[in-house]
């Protein structure tokens, strides 16, 4: 969190996002290695653990694990620090001045697009 610079509501979701990325590749990693041994070999590592919701219980588990840790995280800086709170309204306020901007470009070229074809 702290060389994230992240602020506020962003600073509890990135650490459970990262968790959940990393927890992905891994197991991903880990078929590959299963894939590219030899069949058998392959079959008794993936099938050593016994279960085919394997993967899937690893990476629900790490989410879980990782959303339990900022939560507490989160009550405790709510206790520390009262403006905690403020701090995620903020963040996911969008500035008055915001102005989109990969929108505007992909409408203008459209329009352009479709101007010049006959």
């Amino acid at each position: 969190m702290r060389i994230s610079r992240a602020k506020g509501f962003w600073n509890y979701y990135l650490p459970i996002e990262l968790t959940l990325a990393f927890s992905a590749i891994y197991e991903i990693i880990e078929w590959l290695a299963a894939v590219t041994v030899s069949p058998e070999a392959g079959l008794a590592f993936l099938g050593a653990q016994g279960d085919v919701w394997d993967a899937q219980k690893d990476m629900g588990l790490a989410g879980l694990g990782a959303l339990l840790a900022m939560a507490i995280t989160f009550a405790v800086a709510m206790t520390v620090d009262h403006g905690t709170w403020g701090a995620v309204r903020e963040s996911l306020r969008i500035p008055d001045d915001d102005r989109p901007i990969g929108e505007d470009q992909i409408l203008d070229w459209w329009r352009r697009r479709r101007a010049t074809r006959p």
